[in-house]
């Protein structure tokens, strides 16, 4: 199955900057909530992944990313924010009332916001639960060093604060960094560059709105301008 960018006509290589593994969780938790909120792909995953859980439970999702492999394991009460936390939050506390009962924020270990706790202040009963752990990997791929150190890369695309963060921090140990003054960064908002080293690179795009579309749209303005064929997300 090609991926969404390689139906453009780019030419994609994946690599990895976080390692993720499972955190067992309590199969309570499930029977407990009578929702979810979920920030993640792998938070979405998990839930998916649990026979027990009801599948007409209503689950909150952050964006459209994270929304669709519940949607694909067959949950028919999803809903889905704009893709940041803000949107979440209020879609939130406009389709649901505090007396519906429990909701459970299913997280990674490290976040940026609880939602948890911003629901309880609203009033809800919530709580957050681990899911899994997103560990930051040892070293680059060495496709991925030969990559930059060839130049064959256009662009890379940053979906998270951390991955890219950590991506920097990776490049300087491998003595990499100036590789990437010829290559263009497409990230999801300002937060995302933030981890970035904003004079190392050629460019820095943000998107228009923090969803996979408007990356997207970086990428295809960017094709269409003349970069060559290659992208690489991470």
């Amino acid at each position: 199955m090609k991926l969404p960018l390689e139906n453009m006509g780019l030419q994609v290589s994946l690599a990895p900057i976080l390692d993720v593994s499972d955190v067992d969780f309590s199969p309570e938790t499930l029977e407990a909530s009578k929702a979810f909120v979920v920030t993640s792909v792998y938070a979405s995953l998990r839930i998916a992944g649990e026979p027990s859980a009801c599948r007409t439970v209503p689950i909150y999702a952050v964006g459209a990313g994270t929304a669709a492999p519940l949607r694909r394991a067959g949950f028919t009460c999803v809903h889905e924010a704009a893709g940041d936390a803000t949107s979440l939050l209020d879609l939130i506390l406009k389709k649901r009332n505090p007396s519906e009962g429990r909701i459970t924020y299913l997280s990674g270990w490290d976040i940026t916001e609880d939602m948890a706790r911003a629901l309880e202040r609203h009033g809800h009963d919530a709580r957050r639960v681990v899911a899994y752990r997103a560990t930051p990997a040892k070293s680059l791929s060495n496709a991925t060093r030969e990559l930059l150190r060839r130049g064959d890369i256009d662009c890379i695309v940053f979906m998270s604060y951390r991955t890219a963060h950590f991506f920097t921090a990776l490049c300087e140990e491998a003595r990499l960094s100036a590789c990437l003054q010829t290559m263009t960064a497409a990230v999801l908002s300002e937060k995302v560059a933030s981890g970035l080293d904003r004079k190392g690179w050629r460019k820095i795009r943000v998107a228009t709105a923090p969803s996979q579309e408007a990356m997207i749209d970086i990428l295809a303005s960017a094709r269409d301008q003349g970069f060559q064929e290659h992208s690489t997300p991470l």
